[in-house]
C-alpha cells in the first residue's frame, strides 16, 4: 500500500471516528443540557447530528473499500428521501424550542365534514345573555390567568368541550378578547395588520380595521402578537390593540370606527427596521387600561431609548407622560397596589420597574437579565403576597421572588420620592419556572406554569418544586375554576388537575405551532393559532 493510499485509509477512519464521536455528542447534549434548557439541547443536538452525517458521508467517499455504484446510492437514498418528504410534507416554522414543524401538504390532509350551516337570520344576530359573556383582555379579566366563570365546566373526564365553529385567520400570535357577543383579535393579512371582530355566534367577520405594516422573523414567525383589550366607556364597549410594528388603535368595538391612533415608531423616533435590530421580535405587549389612560412599553432604537413607557388620554389619545430609560422586552405591563399605592410593574430588558401610576416616574428598579434581540424576557410578573413579586424567564434563567419595601417613616404616598422605595431579593431558582412564552399563576398559595414546556407547582415561598407534571411544550395556561386550563404548543387543550398535575381530559384542537392564549368566556372557549380560530362549548350541566 502506497503512502497515499495510506493516507486516505487513515483519513477515512479519522473521518468515521469523529462522526461516531458526533453522534454520541446528539445523545450527550439531550442528557446533560435538557434538563437545563430544551431549546439549546436541541440546537446542540442539530448541530452534533449535522455534523455527524456530514462526517459519515466524507468518511464514505473517502473510503477505497466501498465501490462507487454502492457511495452513489448512499448518497442518493437520503436525497431521495429528502425529496419525498418536501413533496408531502410543508415546513410552517419553528416551535418554541426551536425544532422545525412541519404538517401534511394540503392535498394529503383529509379535508373536515361539511357542517350544517343556519339560516343567514339567526346567524346574524347576537343573544342578551351571549353579551353578558366578558374576557376583557390578555389573561383575562385581572390580567392574572385566573378566571371564574361558572357557566364554563372544567370537569373534562366527563364530558370533552364540543366544537361550535372553526374558520381560518390570518398569521400571528395573539388570542381574543371578548365582550358584548364580539371577539377581537389581531391577524396578518397580505401586507396589513388587522384588528379584527368575530361574532361569538358563528365566528363570522363582523368588521376589520387595517393598517400598512409586516413583522416576521425567522425564528418568531409573521404576524401580530399582542392581545387587545376591551373596556367598558359609559354604555359603549372600546378595543384597545398594538400591532407589531406600533400602530395603537382605540376602536368601537361595536361599528369598528376608529376613535383615534397613535404609531409608536414615530413617537419614539425610530423605524421599523431599526426598531427591530434591538427588538427582534416585534411588539408583543398588550396594551393596559385603568380608568382614563392607556399604559404601553414604548422603547427605540439601539441607543436611542425614548421611555420604557407611555401614557395616552383613553378619550382623544393624546400623550399625558413617558417615562423609563430601559429597552422594552415582549411583557405587558402590569397594574399592582404595593403599599397601598396603584403602581404599573414593568418588566423591560435587563430589568423590571415600578412606576407611580398617576405620572409614571420611577420608583424602584431591580435586576432581571434579558436581552430584547436574544435571552428575552415575556413573561408577565406575578403578585404575590401583597408586596412580593414573582419574575419567571426562559432560556435556563429561572425564577426569582423579590419583595418591594417602602421607608417606613413615609406618610403620604402620593408626594413619595424613589429614595424612600428599595427592592430585596426572597430567592432565585435557575430550575423552576422557565417561562418562556407563558407568565406563572399564582392560586390558592402555590405558583403554577410550565417551565421549559413542562407543567410545574412551586411553593412561593422558596421556590421548591412541589410536582412536576407532563410535558406541553412552549404553550399557554389559565386558571379556570380551580384547574389548570392547557393549550399545549402542538395544538391541544387539556385540563389537568392544580392538586396533582395529572390529566383530567384533552382534546385535538389546532394542527401546527400554537403559541396564542386562549380566552374563556360564558360556556365558550376560544382557542386559535396563526392558521385558524376554534370556539369550543363546555357547558356547566343543568
Amino acid at each position: 500500500m502506497g503512502t497515499s493510499e495510506k493516507r486516505r485509509l487513515n483519513l477515512s477512519r479519522w473521518l468515521v471516528g469523529l462522526a461516531l464521536l458526533a453522534a454520541v455528542m446528539v445523545l450527550v447534549s439531550r442528557a446533560v443540557i435538557y434538563e437545563t434548557d430544551h431549546q439549546i439541547a436541541n440546537l446542540a443536538g442539530i448541530v452534533f447530528g449535522l455534523l455527524s452525517l456530514l462526517l459519515g458521508f466524507l468518511a464514505l467517499w473517502f473510503s477505497r473499500s466501498i465501490a462507487l455504484k454502492w457511495k452513489l446510492a448512499y448518497t442518493a437514498l437520503p436525497v431521495f428521501l429528502a425529496g419525498l418528504f418536501n413533496v408531502c410534507f410543508e415546513y410552517v416554522g419553528v416551535t418554541g424550542e426551536v425544532l422545525p414543524s412541519y404538517r401534511m401538504r394540503s392535498f394529503l390532509r383529509s379535508k373536515p365534514p361539511v357542517r350544517p350551516q343556519r339560516p343567514e337570520s339567526d346567524e346574524s344576530l347576537i343573544p342578551d345573555s351571549m353579551k353578558a359573556y366578558q374576557f376583557t383582555q390578555y389573561l383575562g379579566n385581572q390580567r392574572t390567568g385566573i378566571v371564574t366563570e361558572p357557566l364554563f365546566s372544567m370537569a373534562w373526564d366527563q364530558k370533552l368541550p364540543a366544537e361550535v365553529w372553526r374558520r381560518p385567520i390570518g398569521a400571528g400570535w395573539s388570542g381574543f378578547a371578548i365582550a358584548d357577543g364580539i371577539a377581537v383579535t389581531l391577524e396578518q393579512i397580505d401586507e396589513e395588520e388587522s384588528l379584527t371582530a368575530l361574532s361569538l355566534v358563528n365566528g363570522q367577520t363582523l368588521w376589520r380595521v387595517k393598517r400598512p405594516g409586516k413583522h416576521f422573523h425567522a425564528l418568531g414567525g409573521l404576524g401580530p402578537r399582542s392581545t387587545p383589550t376591551l373596556v367598558l366607556d359609559g354604555d359603549h364597549w372600546i378595543a384597545i390593540a398594538l400591532t407589531a410594528t406600533g400602530h395603537l388603535l382605540c376602536v368601537d368595538l361595536s361599528t369598528g370606527a376608529v376613535r383615534w391612533e397613535q404609531q409608536l415608531l414615530e413617537l419614539s423616533n425610530t423605524n421599523q427596521k431599526d426598531f427591530e435590530v434591538a427588538v427582534n421580535w416585534g411588539r408583543a405587549a398588550s396594551p393596559l387600561v385603568h380608568r382614563d389612560r392607556v399604559v404601553v412599553p414604548l422603547g427605540g432604537a439601539p441607543g436611542s431609548i425614548q421611555g420604557s413607557l407611555m401614557a395616552f388620554s383613553l378619550e382623544d389619545g393624546s400623550v399625558l407622560w413617558t417615562q423609563g430609560t430601559s429597552q422594552v422586552s415582549y411583557s405587558s405591563p402590569v397594574l399592582m397596589n404595593i403599599h397601598g399605592l396603584e403602581q404599573i410593574v414593568s418588566v423591560n430588558q435587563g430589568d423590571v420597574t415600578g412606576h407611580a401610576w398617576e405620572d409614571g416616574r420611577v420608583l424602584w428598579t431591580t435586576a432581571w437579565p434579558s436581552s430584547s434581540n436574544g435571552a428575552a424576557c415575556a413573561s408577565q410578573p406575578v403578585q404575590i403576597d401583597g408586596n412580593k413579586i414573582l419574575l419567571g424567564k426562559g432560556y435556563s434563567q429561572g425564577s426569582k421572588v423579590f419583595e418591594v419595601t417602602l421607608d417606613a417613616e413615609v406618610q403620604k404616598l402620593e408626594s413619595v420620592d424613589r429614595a424612600s422605595w428599595a427592592t430585596k431579593e426572597i430567592w432565585a431558582n435557575s430550575k423552576t419556572l422557565k417561562t418562556k412564552f407563558t407568565s406563572a399563576i399564582y392560586f390558592d398559595g402555590k405558583l403554577f406554569g410550565l417551565s421549559d414546556g413542562i407543567l410545574e407547582c412551586v411553593d412561593p415561598a422558596d421556590g421548591s418544586r412541589i410536582w412536576r407534571g407532563q410535558r406541553y411544550g412552549q404553550g399557554q395556561a389559565l386558571m379556570v375554576n380551580g384547574a389548570l386550563l392547557i393549550n399545549s404548543e402542538d395544538g391541544r387543550i387539556i385540563a389537568v388537575d392544580r392538586e396533582t398535575g395529572k390529566p383530567m381530559g384533552e382534546m385535538s384542537v389546532l394542527e401546527g405551532v400554537t403559541w396564542n392564549t386562549s380566552a374563556v368566556a360564558g360556556p365558550y372557549l376560544l382557542v386559535r393559532n396563526g392558521t385558524e380560530a376554534v370556539c369550543l362549548a363546555s357547558p356547566v350541566p343543568q
